[in-house]
């Protein structure tokens, strides 16, 4: 759901009249103060209840809602699809804490807004859904005991609350020691007059706090009405408050109101939009060191002014973008940008000078038939730009772009800059999670912390983590004198550029000579002698997250297909997986790479690093079958998922094993059926000394074939040796001043 009066979150907290418990569960004692003719109930020692968790949901990827990215160029891609070489990190978020729903006389209240201070705070405001008026705040404490992702552990306790039994907030802030609120009140003591104000139940209220952050149990220090039927968002900073008013009855209109932070006087109301009209349904407001920026709904608007309040001019006006007039929408101001959440038309990433769009967002599922235009909506947007840890309690920094999408759940995207300056928005493979637990309406976040408000979910706490499925320390570098003429570009020369298939008539010749026979192709890595063997990774040109692994045939099997196919299917299939409900989770020991993506584009790899396969030597006569999971691993579970049944699609294991691909029904597109389902293919690097092998991820379904989505060497030796324990393959490829040839 989405409207700002409907939004999310949970908690139980205090009442006012006994020491006893009653039928909500609220516990109440000499820590509660009634105010206002008990209009306000405050207790600094509130029985709330959390429940302390260390989980991580689980994760899906856009491409599972059919979300696409979608730019001014009229760029679309899929959700993991890289940009300009650009791939976002691939964040994992664990589940610390959750609050059920605030009950105020007996009647949920969910959250609206959260602030987050930089002194691990966190402040929620409260409202109940249309009339009559209910709502409240609570504080909650949040502390981290540091330690890598698996182990973290977040404690989260409630401070302070307040009840509001009158009166509803739609948003707060928190500064110097305050709380400023704003919502909408039916209560006379509050300063409402129903045979005076009709409809028009917008307030602005102010509530001081210790420096405990319990509230002092005294009245509001500030209790100011304003026009409309509703406050809708509120921001403090630099010593002044700006509050967004919606529409209002009798004449009365909506606008943007600016106060004095420390005495509440009315500094200015503005109630015209640049093209001269009057405001209405003003819905978000944010302000950084030089101007204002506030968003209308009901169509999409966004305009600029300046910081006492004048205009300045028009930042975006589309009227075939909708905003629903009551629903929880959100603008956020951050370097050159102003985001905005547009609801059912999904999330704009604007130029702050008016210019246009930089990068947009459609909402969630809406390019699918079954979108539900109600609740499947991008109602909040949150950056964070601050220092976090990653999977390994490494500082780094990041440009996270958070969204509370509804019922869909809440997204994530980075925020990177390409090599020609452009920002983009991009996603990574998982990048969904509370699909279905509730609606999220609203979310924020602070260094490794993030508050989502999830409608009947309740209010949940996550922590970030970073995950690029970790690979052991590399053991050496090794030798890529052959990368130059192999795979950069489509330079003169090279052997696999990008996007042009090996099959193509305008393929090099020396790939066509080695895609030439099939059969010329080796199937696994024969062991002459015993020998370890070591892996140099070199370069991924994938738009998946795939994993690289393997199995031993041992000697002992004969070398005939049936054979080695019955000892996979018998010995090696039933023992490579792990059941986890209807999934097949690769165990460790079958892993080479877990995920095959470079440190450029977010992943563990870094060329030319190398690494010992497997923790043994390999005996004379030993095979050694490599394979891919395309888009195998996922982020969010940090494992990689295997399909058994042929799908042709992703999570299909596809081995190097021309036969076993063939018994095991690996599908393949027989457009391409000179190629006989080689999904890899290899030749002998003189100048390197190694076996080198490319792989193309997609070939199941043939895409572009161009066989340089994972390219490695395989050695028996770190010293640059020539490889003498293992069969090389039949080609044998040197350069001569830069200009390969086979030999």
């Amino acid at each position: 759901m989405k409207r700002y009066s409907l939004v999310l979150v949970i908690l139980c907290s205090a009442w006012f009249m006994s020491c006893n418990k009653d039928d909500d569960g609220i516990i109440t004692g000499k820590d509660v103060v009634s105010l206002m003719d008990g209009s306000i109930i405050i207790n600094n020692h509130p029985n709330v209840k959390i429940t302390l968790l260390d989980v991580f949901p689980e994760g899906k990827s856009t491409t599972d809602f059919s979300i696409k990215s979608k730019s001014t160029s009229n760029k679309s891609t899929a959700a993991d699809e890289p940009v300009n070489g650009l791939r976002g990190h691939d964040y994992r978020f664990k589940l610390v804490a959750e609050m059920s729903t605030l009950k105020v006389d007996g009647v949920e209240v969910q959250a609206t807004h959260v602030k987050i201070s930089d002194d691990g705070y966190a402040f929620v405001s409260y409202n109940e859904r249309g009339e009559p008026h209910r709502g409240g705040v609570v504080v909650y404490k949040f502390t981290i005991h540091e330690g890598t992702l698996e182990k973290v552990k977040v404690d989260v306790v409630a401070v302070s609350s307040m009840l509001l039994r009158r009166a509803e907030l739609s948003s707060l802030d928190y500064y110097n020691g305050k709380i400023y609120m704003t919502g909408a009140s039916s209560e006379s003591k509050l300063g409402y007059n129903f045979r005076k104000d009709g409809g028009n139940y917008a307030f602005f209220m102010v509530m001081e706090l210790n420096p405990d952050k319990t509230f002092k149990p005294i009245d509001p220090e500030a209790v100011i009405k304003l026009t409309s039927f509703q406050g809708t968002a509120i921001r403090a900073l630099n010593d002044k408050v700006y509050i967004t008013t919606g529409d209002g009855t009798n004449n009365t209109k909506g606008g943007l109101y600016i106060y004095d932070a420390n005495d509440y006087s009315m500094i200015n109301f503005i109630s015209q939009s640049p093209s001269g009209k009057n405001i209405e349904h003003a819905r978000s407001v944010d302000v950084d060191d030089n101007y204002i920026y506030l968003m209308q709904a009901n169509h999409a608007r966004a305009s600029k002014y300046d910081l006492n309040g004048n205009i300045v001019g028009e930042i975006y006006n589309a009227p075939n973008e909708a905003m629903q007039r009551d629903a929880k929408t959100e603008i956020l101001a951050w370097d050159k940008y102003l985001f905005v959440a547009e609801n059912e038309s999904g999330l704009r990433m604007l130029f702050k000078d008016g210019s246009g769009i930089n990068d947009m967002l459609a909402a969630p599922n809406s390019l699918s038939d079954d979108w539900d235009d109600e609740n499947e909506v991008t109602n909040s947007v949150s950056l964070n730009s601050d220092l976090k840890k990653n999977s390994k309690g490494e500082t780094v920094q990041s440009n996270l772009l958070l969204l509370a999408n509804g019922e869909r759940g809440v997204y994530w995207y980075d925020i990177m800059t390409d090599d020609d300056g452009k920002d983009w928005i991009i996603s990574s493979s998982e990048n969904s999670i509370l699909y279905g637990t509730g609606s999220a309406n609203f979310i924020t976040s602070k260094g490794n912390i993030v508050f989502v408000a999830d409608g009947l979910g309740g209010l949940k706490v996550l922590y970030i983590g970073f995950n690029s499925g970790d690979t052991d320390e590399p053991i050496t570098e090794g030798c890529n004198d052959f990368m130059p003429y192999l795979f950069n570009g489509r330079g003169t020369g090279v052997l696999l550029p990008e996007r042009l298939s090996v099959f193509s008539s305008a393929a090099h010749p020396i790939i066509k000579t080695l895609f030439s026979e099939p059969s010329d192709v080796p199937d696994y890595i024969e062991i002459i002698n015993s020998t370890d063997l070591y892996i140099s990774y070199m370069s991924e040109g994938a738009d998946y997250h795939n994993c690289l692994g393997y199995f031993v045939i041992p000697a002992s099997v004969p070398n005939t297909i049936e054979e080695e196919f019955k000892y996979y299917n018998e010995t090696v299939k039933p023992n490579m997986v792990t059941t986890v409900g209807r999934r097949n989770i690769l165990k460790d020991e079958y892993i080479i790479f877990k995920n095959v993506a470079d440190v450029k584009r977010g992943g563990p790899l870094k060329a030319p690093n190398t690494y010992r396969i497997g923790n043994r030597k390999y005996n004379s006569g030993d095979r050694i079958v490599l394979f891919m999971v395309p888009e195998g691993w996922k982020s969010q579970n940090n494992n990689v998922e295997v399909l058994f049944t042929p799908s042709g699609g992703t999570s299909q294991l596809f081995f190097t094993h021309k036969g076993l691909n063939s018994l095991t029904n690996v599908p393949f597109d027989n457009k391409f059926a000179n190629f006989k389902g080689i999904g890899y293919n290899t030749f002998y690097s003189v100048d390197c000394k190694s076996m080198v092998m490319f792989f193309e991820d997609d070939y199941l379904r043939g895409s572009d074939l161009d066989y340089n989505d994972l390219i490695f060497t395989i050695s028996d030796n770190i010293d640059s040796k020539d490889v003498i324990n293992f069969k090389l393959p039949k080609y044998r490829v040197s350069s001569e001043n830069g200009t390969p040839k086979i030999e």
